[in-house]
């Protein structure tokens, strides 16, 4: 069952205050989740901060959106209260409050609209807009690094798995002992100053996806120790398959979304936060 999006919040959130009493939207969440008949598991769900549930989210931008059209009033400490154009509304409310009906109330306000004027039809609060956009920008990204990856040499490709094992702290002894079609192990990483643990690595630039054999072969020169077989391609079911518990298998979307995350190959344009009002923290002041 899919989620409720914002708009559908609007009119539970109005008739939870239909009685015309003071309410903490805190108090409201499970009688609005009632009237959307939300599962258990939609409920609890948490937004990626893992800090609020989306229910939580919801209603919280959900009265910000119907305070800005005056159909009601917060008052402070996460209190709110129905307007009397929201009980207004409420007599002869649509089957959905949808910003074509909130805009014929005659309030449309300036956040509606862009720079150009143009009204937006926007139901999602800004850091909904903004983290949407980070995930295409980011799928951006990926698709500019594989076209990178996949023009450096063999030798080049070799170098850079190994310093991206290093950024993610698999050891500061790293060894690039691979030569370009050579098929046997392009590097080893080591736990320890002796050598105790050690982790053999192969990178393969390739097209087509690593078959089967590639990886028995790999496998064949660990000799009991960890592998870790790196390529820009994919493999095919039948090799992840024959992997064992030792070896770890890295294709092409993992490897950039690797490189991303730890920095390897990216330098940062900016770094925006993203922060909301703290009415727990208010509460001292009272």
């Amino acid at each position: 069952m899919e989620f409720p999006g914002y708009v559908e919040f609007r009119l539970p959130l109005l008739k939870a205050l239909g009685d015309g009493e003071e309410h903490r939207l805190v108090d409201l969440h499970g009688r609005i989740s009632d009237d959307l008949d939300l599962s258990k598991d939609q409920r609890t769900q948490l937004m990626p901060n893992g800090r609020v549930t989306r229910v939580y989210s919801r209603v919280q931008w959900t009265a910000t959106r119907l305070k800005e059209y005056g159909l009601l009033s917060r008052l402070g400490g996460g209190v709110v209260k129905i307007t009397t154009p929201g009980a207004n509304v409420l007599k002869d409310a649509p089957f959905k409050l949808d910003n074509e009906y909130l805009r014929g109330l005659g309030s449309v306000k300036k956040q509606d609209r862009d720079d150009s004027g143009e009204q937006q039809d926007d139901d999602e609060p800004p850091e909904e807009v903004m983290r949407r956009g980070h995930k295409g920008i980011l799928n951006a990204l990926y698709s500019e690094l594989e076209d990178e990856v996949r023009k450096i040499s063999p030798s080049g490709f070799e170098r850079l798995v190994l310093e991206l094992l290093k950024k993610m702290g698999y050891g500061e002894w790293i060894e690039h002992t691979g030569r370009s079609g050579d098929g046997g192990i392009d590097g080893i990483v080591r736990k320890d100053r002796l050598g105790l643990g050690e982790i053999r690595v192969q990178a393969k630039q390739c097209t087509n996806p690593v078959n089967s054999r590639s990886v028995r072969e790999f496998m064949g020169v660990l000799h009991g120790k960890e592998g870790i077989f790196i390529t820009t391609s994919t493999f095919v079911p039948n090799a992840r398959k024959e992997a064992t518990n030792n070896v770890v298998l890295i294709e092409g979307k993992d490897l950039v979304r690797l490189m991303e995350e730890y920095g390897v190959g990216v330098s940062e344009v900016e770094n925006l936060a993203i922060k909301t009002v703290s009415v727990e923290y208010f509460e001292q002041f009272k």
